[in-house]
């Protein structure tokens, strides 16, 4: 990946703001406001403590971003990263499952405006639970599916 900015220099803005902004641009200011009003707001605390890096090209492995996240998760004391290009969404959590972040990543991606996507990322992460009993009611029913087979079985 041809970085827009170093790692060092992401991570130097993100001391100062939860935002970091790979190249400078004239609505950075706006954007950074939108971003970290966002990112105060109570529907985004399922991923807080988070930062998010916007850049404003695609890399052609998408993975390098996935691995840009997690660099900067590692050297930082953010929870959870986002990095936001105009056609993709990448997350990595310390918190949130792999499931979680990959519905989020969709409902990010999905909305044009970063600062709507950000609360869609939450929202999405926030609203994806495993129902242990449905799981544990359908393994039970297996199980007893399987007893009376087995015992069905023996008895010929």
């Amino acid at each position: 990946m041809q970085p827009e900015t170093t790692l060092e220099e992401l991570i130097a803005q993100l001391g100062a703001s939860p935002v970091a902004f790979g190249t400078d641009n004239p609505v950075n200011d706006g954007l950074r406001g939108g971003l970290e009003g966002a990112l105060d707001a109570p529907d985004t605390a399922l991923i807080d403590p988070a930062a998010v890096i916007v850049l404003e090209q695609t890399p052609k492995q998408v993975a390098d971003l996935r691995d840009l996240a997690q660099d900067v998760a590692g050297q930082t004391d953010f929870d959870t990263v986002l990095v936001r290009t105009p056609h993709v969404a990448v997350g990595v959590s310390e918190n949130l499952t792999r499931a979680q972040i990959e519905r989020g990543q969709l409902a990010m991606v999905a909305e044009p405006d970063y600062v709507a996507g950000l609360h869609a990322f939450a929202a999405e992460a926030a609203g994806f639970h495993v129902n242990w009993l449905l799981v544990v009611g359908l393994i039970v029913l297996v199980l007893l599916c399987v007893a009376l087979f087995t015992f069905r079985a023996s008895r010929r």
